[in-house]
């Protein structure tokens, strides 16, 4: 799909192209369009351009490997086709290698992302300058990617990738030349550019779900590594550590592998793990940036206790103390993480989590001005930690109400675990303190963290000049990433602040690039409320609806400076997703801006909950003011669950979208409407067409008695599966008679379509709220949530039949189609129990309770 974006970057090269570069395409049994493309490349550069094909994918070593072998240039590079590499770099590494040539084998450049996306590789610290980097005396600065390599051929000679690994065939690749000069050379200034996709299908993503992840990888790339620097150098050197830790965090950030692996490869897995950690130092583990402290001391526990700590035994009590010890001080294993802080009336409210590494009884306290309140514990268990199947920490989740009872207020936390006394203080986002952002504004206090203390004074000019002041200068000295953004913002802020400040600004919306749900429907009825609330609706601008939103109300682009300025003066954000990164348009930078912001949010919700969510939903997370339901059992799952909202945060109210909704001239239509499968996320094109999903849709689209029959009686056939579905959409097989719709709004399928197929999908509630008929087709369970923590049974509360074949589904739509597509009276009254309101005055009730939420911030 990007192969001409590839290509066509090395030949738009700065180095001549014709004179100094052969490119090599190995077509490894792709079905797309890949040899048209390289075979007209081929013609328009006979010389520089070789296609090489196998009828069978037999992975990427083996395709570089097929390219290797016809390879005649003094220097081997291995771009993917996904990506693309800058127009300089091919002249700059060579003009690097002329001047170190004897120095160096290998020379790297480094990576950005692009696509789904953005920025800079973690490993790109190293390109501050062009040099020639010493491993011995620099093992930080190791290099794992082949495609951000040039090697020289001759260090290559009959090296070859192992076509055992799917995965870290680079990292092994690589380190296998690196041992020889260990030495590398780096380039600063060109780049090359790795694509990321929304759908997240890499192969790494993909591998975790596949044995060989675990189990040839182990021998292949991390014994065969160390026993490479053992046998050369009569040790494990340093930057092989470093290699091989860098790649074993992603290992261990697995949660589960019972779904993979027996229990027999489990403890197998485990037994080589604890081998491969016996060489590698703790500092190298403690120094890994990409995993919590909390998973590094897992780490570090594993490797001293070793099946000890695996089976839970209570034999190494003194030497868990010892190792907890040494751990305490360079983890800052002592933190407790503050999900939410807040001030309404008078009272602080504080809830947080902190972890401890053993089952051991205590209680966490504040204090406050010489008095002590001890923490209600709160139950998360969706928090609970596990790496390959083991629970590691204990998180004792907490929250306290502290009365502000004089003017000034300082707060400590302690605890009476042992070891862990005095606590420090970190913070999780959305929290609205920050250890970079320092302050927090309230309406009549300002609370400031530091040391490891909050001191909460009141709010005064001169106060919040001081401590601006102070937080810009230390933004500016620490320079941490986002500092520039961050402090652009804060600057903006109050230069605006004279002018906002007496504003009420609540902001509408339902997702960057769609205009269609509860926010929108939300949207039309407050615009037309005169109250001196100014709303503004936010929306990509390439966005089709744009203009038309633009009719109704104010509407400003989602993302923009603009945009990220009315969300730090917003009173309210109200939208039907409630996800951090989307209603915090500056998520990227929030940590320099949380002190500054102050909005209230309100979860329209975009489909009924049905489901226990909790584990994304939950208050810790997201922290919403008031989520909007549509049915008494649906707010009752609200509290069967560890969402741990309050009771007048979940209200019914109906949504705000079933006013607008009403039947409108019926287009004699079928509409196979599926939801997603998680499992999905981490797939290739290959696996999906495979699976059971794929095919049984597939087969239904494709029924010949099933199109004939919609043929005879008029019925239009539609396939309308989830958004998330369109990125392999072109595997289903197309017909003249089904419509494939990627683009229909779900309001015009509501309000025009005669019946719905689904199986999982919320979009049933809306279709049977107009009282038109709904099948539910659960050919088998591979849902990805747990039907038995769902308080809607199907059978008993569905709003019409669960089938679970082919054939009885292709019957009971015919049957349908023979009826005029009516629904049942069994199902009419079971939509009339479920629904609270069918009065049109959803927005109404929804507008009322916005208003009616507290504005202390």
């Amino acid at each position: 799909m990007y192969l001409r974006e590839a290509i066509e970057s090395i030949i738009n090269q700065s180095l001549d192209f014709e004179d100094n570069i052969q490119i090599i395409v190995v077509n490894d049994g792709s079905v797309d369009n890949t040899e048209d493309i390289c075979l007209k490349y081929n013609v328009e550069y006979p010389q520089n351009f070789k296609y090489v094909s196998t009828k069978k994918c037999f992975g990427s070593s083996h395709a570089r490997n097929l390219g290797l072998n016809e390879a005649k240039g003094k220097y081997i590079n291995f771009l993917d086709s996904d990506d693309y590499i800058s127009r300089n770099a091919f002249k700059k590494v060579l003009n690097f290698f002329e001047k170190h040539y004897d120095e160096v084998d290998l020379v790297s450049i480094p990576i950005y992302y692009f696509g789904a996306k953005k920025g800079a590789h973690p490993l790109n610290f190293k390109f501050k300058k062009s040099r020639v980097i010493d491993l011995l005396k620099e093992p930080k600065n190791i290099q794992l990617s082949a495609p951000s390599s040039f090697i020289k051929a001759e260090a290559i000679g009959d090296l070859r990738f192992d076509e055992n690994l799917k995965t870290s065939e680079d990292a092994l690749f690589i380190n296998e030349i690196l041992l020889n000069k260990l030495k590398i050379g780096v380039v600063s200034g060109a780049e090359y550019h790795y694509r990321k996709f929304e759908a997240k299908n890499s192969l790494l993503d993909y591998s975790t779900n596949t044995k060989t992840f675990y189990t040839s990888r182990v021998e292949h790339f991390y014994f065969k590594l160390l026993n490479e620097s053992k046998y050369k150098y009569g040790r494990i050197l340093k930057f092989i550590q470093y290699v091989i830790m860098y790649d074993l965090q992603w290992v261990f950030m697995v949660n589960a592998v019972d779904n993979i692996l027996s229990e027999t490869e489990i403890g197998i897995l485990f037994k080589n793990l604890i081998i491969i950690l016996q060489n590698i130092d703790d500092k190298v583990i403690i120094n890994q940036k990409n995993i919590s402290n909390q998973l590094k001391a897992h780490i570090i526990f594993l490797k001293y206790l070793k099946g000890e700590y695996i089976n839970l035994s209570n034999v190494w009590g003194d030497k868990k103390r010892l190792i907890r010890d040494i751990l305490t001080d360079d983890l800052e294993l002592n933190q407790i993480f503050i999900d939410i802080y807040e001030i309404r009336n008078d009272m602080i409210y504080i809830s947080g989590v902190l972890t401890t590494f053993f089952n051991e009884k205590g209680s966490i306290f504040v204090e406050a001005n010489n008095k002590f309140y001890e923490c209600k514990e709160l139950q998360y268990p969706q928090r609970d930690k596990y790496s390959l199947n083991f629970k590691y920490g204990y998180n004792n989740n907490f929250e306290v109400y502290i009365p502000i009872t004089s003017k000034v207020t300082h707060i400590k936390f302690k605890s009476n675990f042992p070891d862990f006394h005095n606590l420090l203080i970190e913070f999780n986002r959305p929290c609205r303190l920050s250890n970079i952002s320092k302050y927090l504004l309230s309406k009549e206090y300002v609370s400031r963290v530091d040391y490891n203390e909050i001191t909460v004074k009141p709010r005064n000019f001169q106060r919040v000049f001081k401590n601006e002041i102070l937080t810009l200068t230390s933004m500016l000295r620490e320079k941490k990433q986002g500092w520039k953004t961050g402090v652009l913002l804060r600057i903006i802020y109050f230069m605006l602040l004279p002018f906002f400040a007496s504003k009420r600004i609540w902001i509408f919306m339902d997702l960057p690039y769609l205009a269609d749900d509860n926010g929108l429907a939300m949207f039309k009825y407050a615009v037309g409320q005169d109250d001196g609330i100014e709303k503004v609706f936010v929306l990509n601008r390439n966005n089709i609806a744009f203009n038309d939103v633009s009719q109704i109300g104010k509407t400003i682009e989602y993302g923009s400076v603009k945009h990220r300025i009315y969300a730090l003066f917003a009173e309210k954000v109200i939208s039907s997703h409630p996800d951090n990164g989307l209603v915090y348009p500056y998520w990227g930078n929030y940590p320099f801006l949380s002190g500054l912001t102050r909005f209230k949010l309100v979860f329209l919700q975009h489909g009924i909950t049905k489901d226990n969510i909790s584990g994304w939903l939950n208050k810790a997370d997201k922290n919403i003011s008031l989520i909007v339901t549509s049915s008494k059992e649906e707010l009752e799952s609200f509290f069967m669950f560890p969402y741990n909202y309050h009771k007048e945060v979940v209200q019914l109210l109906g949504f705000p979208r079933f006013d607008f909704l009403e039947k409108k001239a019926n287009n004699r239509e079928i509409v196979i409407m599926p939801s997603w499968r998680r499992y999905f996320h981490h797939s290739t094109k290959e696996n999906i067409l495979k699976s059971n999903y794929f095919n049984i849709y597939n087969d239904l689209i494709n029924d010949e008695r099933l199109i004939e029959f919609c043929r005879l009686h008029g019925y239009k056939l539609t396939f309308k599966p989830h958004p998330n579905v369109y990125r392999f959409i072109d595997l289903f097989e197309t017909n003249d008679y089904v419509t494939i719709d990627t683009e229909r709004k779900y309001n015009d399928i509501f309000t025009h379509s005669s019946l719905i197929i689904t199986d999982y999908s919320s979009i049933a509630f809306d279709f049977a709220y107009l009282k038109k008929p709904v099948v539910y087709y659960h050919y088998s369970a591979d849902y990805h949530f747990d039907l038995e923590e769902s308080y809607f049974d199907y059978e008993k509360m569905g709003f019409g039949e669960v089938i679970h074949d082919h054939e009885s589904l292709v019957n009971l739509i015919m049957d349908y189609i023979v009826n005029n597509c009516q629904m049942k009276d069994k199902y009419r009254k079971r939509v009339d129990d479920f629904f609270e309101f069918k009065d049109k005055h959803n927005c109404e009730r929804v507008y009322n309770a916005i208003k009616k939420i507290d504005t202390d911030y």
